[in-house]
Order: C-alpha cells, then sequence, then structure tokens
C-alpha cells in the first residue's frame, strides 16, 4: 500500500490551540511590538497669546529629532531621534500614553481595563498626566502619526492626535510645574515659544502641534469652535480676536516663530512676567490677607486684587458702623498695597495678532446667524480697556448646516485698539 500522503492541520485549527494556550494570559505583561498611544494638544488663549499645554515625564532622557532642522527645509528627510540628558527647561512633550488592552495590563499605567475607544484613552491619559477633566464632545481628532522613524524604541509606535480647545484659563493655573503621576512638570506655554528653539519637543510631537493648528483654522471658519475660547457671554471683539490670533503668521510653522519678533518678544514679557513674581514678598502677602480680614464678608480678594496686582476700590470700607479705628487702619494698608502694587505692576502682553476690519468681521459673524444678543447687557470691550460693547452667546437653536466664514479682504493696517 503506498504511504499516505502526510495531513497539515488547518490554520484555524492551529490558531484555536494556541490561543487556548495558557502561554497567552490575556494579562501578559511583556511590551507589545506594536504600540499604540494617544496625544492630545491642549490648545487656549491666554492675554491673546494662543497656548499649549505641555508636560515633562520622570526620566533622565528626553527623545528629541537631531534633524529637526534639516527636516523644516525637506519634511520628507528621515527623523533622527535619539534619547538626550533632559533639559529641565526647553525640552517638553505633549499629553499622551498607551491605549489600554488585555495584552498590555498595567504595563504602561494604563490601567486593568482596556480603554473602549480611542477618544476614552485621550480622557484618561489627559486626566492621569494634567488633572484636566474634559469629554468626548471636547476632542477633534487630528491624525494618525506613525512614520517608523519616530520612536527609537522597541516596535512600531502608532500615535492617534487630538486637538482640544481649553476656553477657561482659570483651570490652567491649578498645575503650574507641579508633580502629576509620573508627570513632573504640567505647563501652559505660548506657541511660539514652545516651537521655537532652544525649546525642543519630543518625537514629532512639533510636526503634531502644527497639523493640530491647522484644523482649529479650518473649524474656527467652518464651525462655532471660536466661541468655546471665549467665555460664555462674549463681545465681537473678544470672540474677532480669536480669529486675529490664531492666524497670526508665527502659527504658520516653527521656522515662522523664530522671526524676530515673535518668539523673542514673547520670551521678553514671559521673563518680566517671572522677574515680577519673584519680587513677592511675603509683606505683599500679609497687607493683603489682613485688608481682607477687614472688609465685608461680601467682599472677596478678587474685588481689589486683579491679575496684574492692581487694585480697585469697590468693598473698601462699606461698613458704616466700622470703628474710625478700623477705617484708618484699612486706608494704611490700601496704600501700602498701592505702593507694593506699583512696583510689580504687569506689562502689557505683545500683540501676535494679524488685525481684521472690526465692521467688516461683524457683519459677516452675524450673516451667520449663529450668535444671539443679551439684551441689556455690555462690558468694555477687551476687560480693562476700550468702550462698552454688546455682549453675545451662541444660539442654542442654531441651525446645524455647515458654513464658511470667509477672513480674506478683512485686513487692516496693525494699530492700537
Amino acid at each position: 500500500m503506498p504511504p499516505q500522503p502526510r495531513r497539515h492541520r488547518s490554520f484555524a485549527h492551529t490558531t484555536k490551540r494556541s490561543m487556548s494556550s495558557p502561554s497567552l494570559s490575556p494579562q501578559v505583561t511583556r511590551p507589545a511590538d506594536f504600540h499604540v498611544t494617544v496625544d492630545v494638544v491642549l490648545l487656549s488663549l491666554r492675554n491673546d497669546l494662543p497656548h499649549i499645554g505641555v508636560v515633562q515625564r520622570n526620566r533622565p532622557e528626553a527623545y528629541i529629532d537631531q534633524a529637526q532642522l534639516q527636516r523644516r527645509g525637506n519634511p520628507h528627510l528621515p527623523r533622527r531621534v535619539e534619547p538626550v540628558d533632559r533639559h529641565p527647561q526647553h525640552h517638553w512633550a505633549l499629553p499622551g500614553g498607551h491605549v489600554g488592552n488585555t495584552l498590555l495590563g498595567d504595563a504602561y499605567g494604563t490601567g486593568s481595563s482596556p480603554d473602549t475607544t480611542l477618544a476614552q484613552a485621550a480622557l484618561r491619559v489627559l486626566q492621569r498626566e494634567t488633572n484636566l477633566l474634559l469629554t468626548e464632545d471636547d476632542l477633534h481628532q487630528v491624525g494618525a502619526f506613525g512614520d517608523a522613524d519616530r520612536d527609537p524604541r522597541s516596535g512600531r509606535t502608532i500615535s492617534v492626535a487630538y486637538v482640544a480647545v481649553v476656553g477657561d484659563d482659570r483651570d490652567l493655573a491649578l498645575h503650574p510645574d507641579t508633580h502629576v503621576g509620573h508627570v513632573s512638570r504640567v505647563q501652559f506655554r505660548p506657541v511660539v515659544d514652545v516651537l521655537a528653539r532652544p525649546n525642543r519637543l519630543e518625537f514629532d510631537h512639533e510636526d503634531i502641534v502644527l497639523k493640530a493648528i491647522s484644523l482649529v483654522r479650518s473649524l474656527v471658519v467652518t464651525t462655532p469652535l471660536a466661541t468655546r475660547f471665549c467665555r460664555e457671554e462674549f463681545t465681537l471683539g473678544e470672540l474677532r480676536r480669536v480669529y486675529e490670533a490664531l492666524f497670526h503668521e508665527s502659527l504658520d510653522s516653527a521656522a515662522a516663530a523664530e522671526l524676530p519678533g515673535h518668539a523673542d518678544v514673547v520670551r521678553k514679557y514671559l521673563k518680566t512676567l517671572e522677574k515680577i513674581g519673584a519680587q513677592q514678598t511675603p509683606d505683599f502677602e500679609r497687607t493683603i490677607t489682613e485688608l481682607a480680614q477687614m472688609l465685608p464678608s461680601s467682599a472677596s480678594r478678587a474685588d481689589f486684587v486683579g491679575d496684574d496686582y492692581t487694585v480697585e476700590m469697590k468693598g473698601f470700607a462699606s461698613r458704616s458702623a466700622a470703628p474710625v479705628a478700623d477705617i484708618a487702619r484699612q486706608a494704611e494698608l490700601m496704600a501700602r498695597l498701592m505702593r507694593q502694587s506699583n512696583r510689580t505692576r504687569a506689562p502689557r502682553p505683545p500683540r501676535l495678532i494679524k488685525p481684521l476690519d472690526p465692521t467688516n468681521f461683524a457683519r459677516r459673524i452675524q450673516k451667520l446667524n449663529i450668535l444671539s444678543s443679551v439684551e441689556g447687557e455690555s462690558r468694555p470691550t477687551f476687560d480693562r480697556y476700550g468702550k462698552p460693547a454688546a455682549l453675545f452667546r451662541l444660539n442654542a437653536h442654531r441651525e446645524l448646516a455647515p458654513f464658511l466664514l470667509r477672513l480674506d479682504g478683512l485686513g487692516k493696517s496693525d494699530s492700537s485698539e
């Protein structure tokens, strides 16, 4: 009897048997050869300057592209990302991390349960590294970044990037330079400062930031996203300033950020603010505390101390029954506070804007029918200066059809407000 041909087991049978093998436990801690991560660009507007959230992680090295300058002239050149000693002032990264799955377990701090969606992974990573709580509605997917040379470590890393607008800058001051989990520093810094040398972003995060800005520029002229940079009620001047700041040429590229008059003026402004902060003495804080304790309970520190340390008289000595000695002490403390605040008055921020004609902008934005006026309410256009202007808010009953806000032809010469 002739020998029978050897039978080969089917692929399905082999796969079924291998999957049931105890060697492939769902809690394998071995790093995956194929990594899926998420990165988030947090974008905000502070003092008319676009800011992004950046972090420094608790490791001595940073992964920096040594061919970054050459790639500016030819983006198709390969990267040369190498680990270098971390510079505490100039090496930054975007908030990000691995997408949780059963194969990884908690090897990368992803938690014991998998992330159900990429957006949920981005929200989890964001909270873990910055303490900011956002929702999926806040996220806009920028794209996937998976070039083979973007991460020199083992395996292939594909990162899905998101951008989120953080409109209320009160959240941004909660954790500057603080330790959050495995992150040693969290800061919101002007975009032009982060993009310009000697600052360097890790991996290909510079490309991600520029792609995110391009996406936001597209969204603010086709959706009401620009209103997210403002308070719930805003003037048309405040809304116009969002467009003026986002479309300034300093955000076009890293090379544009380094042009004279862009990053250098911003850094001079930041250095002045740091010097003012260093001049604050315990006596300054004691004066504020004592004065606050003497004021009526309805008054708060924010009533008489602003962001630029100027003093307003609201609520001062409003207790008609206060003893004469108390009123005299209040006057003495106010005079001292005025002397101290005059030495620490914040400078006016630089104006990196692309000026738009106010009248034509107001006409075009109102033609879109996405805003509703707030009857009987007004405030100075830019908080501390400018004539009172009417307030608007996003119309909750607006038509959700797409639109296009054309900014061409709205330019004007750069002049003070």
